[in-house]
Order: C-alpha cells, then sequence, then structure tokens
C-alpha cells in the first residue's frame, strides 16, 4: 500500500517531466532544426552569390570581347554595366561569408583577383581606342588568361567549402530530424503510458478508497448501533438499579410483585407475562400478577410439573414453538402453533423454588434482552425469599410458637394502638383477660406435653371465635388475652360467657386418649375515656381476674359491675 502511494505521488510528476522534457527537446531540436535549414539557406545564398560574381565577369568579359572585335558601343555599353554589378556582388559575398575566417579570406582573394581582371579589361579597352585592335590583341597576354584561371579556382574553392558546410549541416538536419523523431516516438508514448498507469491506479485507488468508505460507513453505522446499544443498556443497568433499590424498600411481597411487572413491562415492550407463586404447599403455582397481553396464553393454576423451568430449575426458552418441548400451562389455540416465542425463568432463591415468570410474544426478538430479563429476575427471587424471612422473623417475634396466638410483646403494642384508634374515634373498648382454672393441677397430672396440648387446643379455640378485629394474645402460661375494639361491657360479658362454654364443651386429646375438660376464668376491664391508659387497664382486667378466681372460677368478672 505505501508503495502505490508512492506511485501515485510521484507517477503524475514523472509523467510531466516526461512532457516537459519532450516539449523541451523539441523545442531544441526545433530551433537545431531551423538553425540548420537557415545554414542550407546561407551556403546556398553564397554559392549562388559566388556564381553571380562569376557571371557578372563572365558577362563583362563576353561584352568586353565583343566590343573589341566589332566595336560595337551597345557592346561597351553592356560591359560596362556588368562591370558596374561585380563590386557590390563581391560586397554581398563578403558579408555573407564574414562569419567564416577562411571564407572571407578566399573572398577576399576572389575580390582581389575579379578586381585585377576589371582593371586588365580597361587596360585592353584603353588600348583598343588609341591604337586599335592590333595593339588591344598585343595586350592580352599569359596574365590575363593566368588571372581568369585564378578566378575561376578562387570560385570552385569557394563553392567546395560551402558544399562541404552544406553536406555537414545536411547531416546536422537529418540529425535533428531524428531526434525530433526519437523524442516523438519514445517521450510521447512513454508520457502516455506513464499517465495510463497513474490513471489506472488513481481508478484503484478510488475504487479502494470507495471500498474504505463503504467500510468506514458500515463501520460508523455499527459504531452508531454500538452507541445506541450502550446508552440502552446503560439505561437498562439504570433501570435495574433503580429496580434493586426499590425491592430492598418493599414491604410486602405485593408490593416486590408489583414493582417487578412495571419494571418489566418496560424492559420488554411488546411483550406480555405472568408472575407465578408457589404456594406454601408447593403443590401448585398461582399467577398473581400480569403486564401486556400474551401470544400463548397460560393457566391461571398449574403443578411445578407442568412447567420446564420449575423442573428443571433453569430457564426454558422456545424460540419458535415446536422447537423445543412446550410447557403444558401454555395455552395454544388450534393452529396457532408456530406463531409465538416464550420463556420460562424461575424464581429460585437459597435452594427454595419461590414461583417462576413467564413471558411470551409474537416475535423472539425479546429474548436478545434475556440477560437483563434474567437479572431481574434473580433481585426479584432474592427479594421475595428476604421478604418470607422477614415476615417469618417478624411472626415468630410477635406469634407464640405452641397456640400460634400473638405473643405480650405483640399485646402491649396493639393494645397502645387501640386505645389511640378508639379514643380517637370515641368507640369502646373492651379488654378480657383469660385463665385456665387449675391448670397447674392439670399439668401434674397430665404432665407437661398434656399441658401443652390443652394450651394449644385452647389458643385455636380462642383464634377461631375471635372476630377479625379483636386481637388474641398469650400472655404468659395458662393466662390468654382478647383485645375487643368497639366493645362495650355487655357485649364482651356476652362474649365471655360464649367462650366460657366453649371451653366447658372442649375436648382435647393426646397420645391417643382424650384429656380432661376443663374451664375457663376470665376478667373483663372496659376502658374508660380519660381514666385508664393501657397499664391501668391491664391491671384492672386483670383484678378482675382473680376477683372470678376467688369467686369459685368458671366464669366471667367485669371490673365495676
Amino acid at each position: 500500500m505505501p508503495r502505490l502511494k508512492y506511485v501515485n505521488l510521484l507517477g503524475l510528476p514523472a509523467a510531466a517531466v516526461v512532457f516537459a522534457a519532450v516539449s523541451v527537446g523539441v523545442l531544441l531540436g526545433a530551433q537545431r532544426f531551423i538553425a540548420d535549414a537557415a545554414q542550407v539557406s546561407h551556403t546556398n545564398e553564397v554559392i549562388a552569390s559566388v556564381d553571380a560574381v562569376e557571371a557578372r565577369l563572365r558577362d563583362a568579359e563576353a561584352a568586353h570581347r565583343g566590343y573589341l572585335l566589332t566595336g560595337n558601343v551597345d557592346l561597351l555599353a553592356q560591359h560596362q554595366v556588368s562591370r558596374t554589378q561585380v563590386a557590390p556582388q563581391l560586397d554581398k559575398l563578403a558579408g555573407l561569408v564574414e562569419d567564416n575566417p577562411e571564407q572571407s579570406r578566399r573572398v577576399q582573394e576572389l575580390k582581389g583577383l575579379a578586381l585585377e581582371r576589371l582593371e586588365q579589361m580597361q587596360l585592353t579597352q584603353s588600348s583598343y581606342q588609341r591604337e586599335g585592335l592590333a595593339a588591344a590583341q598585343a595586350a592580352i597576354n599569359e596574365a590575363n588568361i593566368g588571372t581568369s584561371l585564378l578566378i575561376g579556382g578562387s570560385a570552385r574553392q569557394l563553392i567546395g567549402e560551402e558544399r562541404r558546410l552544406l553536406a555537414e549541416r545536411d547531416r546536422s538536419s537529418r540529425r535533428s530530424a531524428n531526434i525530433l523523431r526519437a523524442l516523438a516516438l519514445l517521450g510521447i508514448p512513454l508520457g502516455l503510458v506513464l499517465v495510463g498507469v497513474v490513471y489506472l491506479l488513481l481508478v484503484n485507488e478510488v475504487r479502494r478508497r470507495g471500498r474504505a468508505e463503504r467500510v468506514g460507513t458500515e463501520a460508523n453505522q455499527r459504531l452508531r448501533q454500538t452507541v445506541v446499544q450502550l446508552e440502552r443498556h446503560g439505561a437498562d443497568l439504570a433501570e435495574l438499579t433503580r429496580y434493586g433499590s426499590l425491592l430492598q424498600s418493599c414491604l410486602s411481597p405485593a408490593e416486590a410483585l408489583a414493582l417487578a411487572v412495571q419494571t418489566l413491562s418496560r424492559l420488554l415492550p411488546g411483550t406480555g407475562g405472568s408472575l407465578y407463586r408457589i404456594r406454601a404447599s408447593n403443590d401448585y403455582a398461582e399467577a398473581v400478577a400480569h403486564w401486556g397481553e400474551h401470544a400463548a396464553a397460560s393457566v391461571a393454576m398449574l403443578s411445578p410439573e407442568q412447567c420446564w423451568a420449575l423442573r428443571r430449575g433453569q430457564p426454558h426458552l422456545l424460540e419458535q414453538s415446536g422447537q423445543a418441548m412446550r410447557c403444558e400451562h401454555i395455552e395454544v389455540a388450534p393452529g396457532g402453533e408456530g406463531g409465538f416465542s416464550s420463556a420460562c425463568l424461575p424464581l429460585a432463591a437459597q435452594g427454595n423454588q419461590l414461583g417462576f415468570v413467564y413471558i411470551s410474544a409474537k416475535s423472539p426478538a425479546f429474548l436478545s434482552r434475556l440477560d437483563l430479563v434474567q437479572a431481574a429476575v434473580e433481585q426479584l427471587s432474592m427479594s421475595l425469599h428476604n421478604l418470607s424471612l422477614q415476615e417469618s422473623l417478624r411472626i415468630q417475634s410477635i406469634r407464640d410458637p405452641l397456640t400460634g396466638l400473638f405473643n405480650r410483646r405483640y399485646l402491649e403494642e396493639s393494645l397502645l394502638r387501640e386505645l389511640a384508634s378508639c379514643e380517637r374515634r370515641g368507640q369502646p373498648l373492651s379488654l378480657m383477660m383469660l385463665d385456665l382454672d387449675h391448670f397447674k393441677a392439670f399439668n401434674d397430672l397430665n404432665g407437661h406435653a398434656g399441658g401443652d396440648a390443652l394450651l394449644a387446643a385452647f389458643g385455636q379455640l380462642l383464634r377461631n371465635h375471635a372476630r377479625t378485629e379483636d386481637i388474641a394474645c398469650r400472655y404468659g402460661g395458662e393466662e390468654f388475652t382478647l383485645i375487643l375494639p368497639e366493645t362495650a361491657a355487655e357485649a364482651a360479658l356476652e362474649c365471655a360467657a360464649r367462650l366460657g362454654e366453649k371451653v366447658r364443651q372442649m375436648h382435647v386429646r393426646h397420645l391417643g386418649k382424650e384429656l380432661p375438660a376443663v374451664t375457663v376464668s376470665i376478667g373483663i376491664a372496659v376502658y374508660r375515656r380519660g381514666a385508664d391508659d393501657a397499664d391501668r387497664l391491664m391491671r384492672r382486667a386483670d383484678e378482675a381476674l382473680y376477683r372470678a378466681k376467688r369467686e369459685g372460677r368458671d366464669r366471667a368478672v367485669c371490673a365495676g359491675m
């Protein structure tokens, strides 16, 4: 890739250099060709000028000779014209060869010979004019002939040198033409090849960059999708964090389940879901909360064996119905197979099955968020388990384990609360203290186990015959307390009479035998507004109880009556 980059960077400059070199070569070759052509023209002009000088001399000699033979004045005039043309031609020739010292020397030699020959013809003409033809013929001697021969030899030397120069310049011109041809044949194709190579490389580079741009675009799209996913994941984590924090603040399973439904409906839009709780007997799971609309409904109550998630203790997914074992609790309409996806997620904590979450939708897209949902389900499981433990501890802290009644601590808290409520609403309140008669003797006769059986049976009787708003407590030992809100003395005495009768009719069996019948003594105190508090009311009821015992037991006595 770096090599291609360098080729792309240097290819066009190299092609430009080649074309520039070709252009410079063509320019220089053309200039040289023009110079050679000018030199050839100059040589031809020199040769023509030499020929002109010779021609003028020959014309002058011919006219001179004719005049001598005929005496014709016209020939003399013609001789004079040719004579006058010789000097300008010689000057022109001298100007043409002034750049060549050797030729300039020859021209000067030719000029001297020509002038000498003209002088000889002038002398001959003078002899003819003075003494006649014979004297003129006598004046023409070997010197005249020699001068003419020298003039011819000098002209031939000039022309020979010029022809030699012409041959050299012709060769130089051909070399220049060959150089131009070579530059045209080699330089231009080379430049075109370089341009073509660079063009192909640029095309490839454009394609590569196009591919890179497409890859970059795809990468940007993936990055944007990743950013969206991260933002959504961050929002989901924030939702889970908020959900977990709120779960920790829930005071009851109902609150936790309601919160879970809200959260799961936000995390899984377009789905339907149901939360199932397993009963304490572990024999059935019951739907206790819902959200959305199911793509495939589920029964409201089912046995744990009907759900694969409960049987296996792990999530059971159905990406498209028919691809895996469908749970029996899913109700599919005829022909509805294949039109939904579902997930069953168990609710379990500390090895205890608490229930499961059933989710269904027409599209399997929600399964991609299963990890998030699983985290929410696990948090819900731990919350339900903790709330169950808290409820168990709370019950243990306020319930008597033998009788199942509230204990003394709960009695004291409830009495204060109920007194405040009755005071606020202006309603009466009665407090009943109950004590099983001769319980110590019963315990000695039947043992502590028999006594416990009696206490448990009496506690059950007290729970069964108390109203919903009444609060039945075990005060301690064989003593019990019953708070009767909104109950006056007469109603309290009637309630005590019914309880006494029920106790007398109570049958308790222990270790296969029926225990002796017992009776109960009851003391009643009615709250006096402005005169009693919780302690004083308890003392008054206790005093009434002791009074009932003193009066013979198996009776009810109301304080102040």
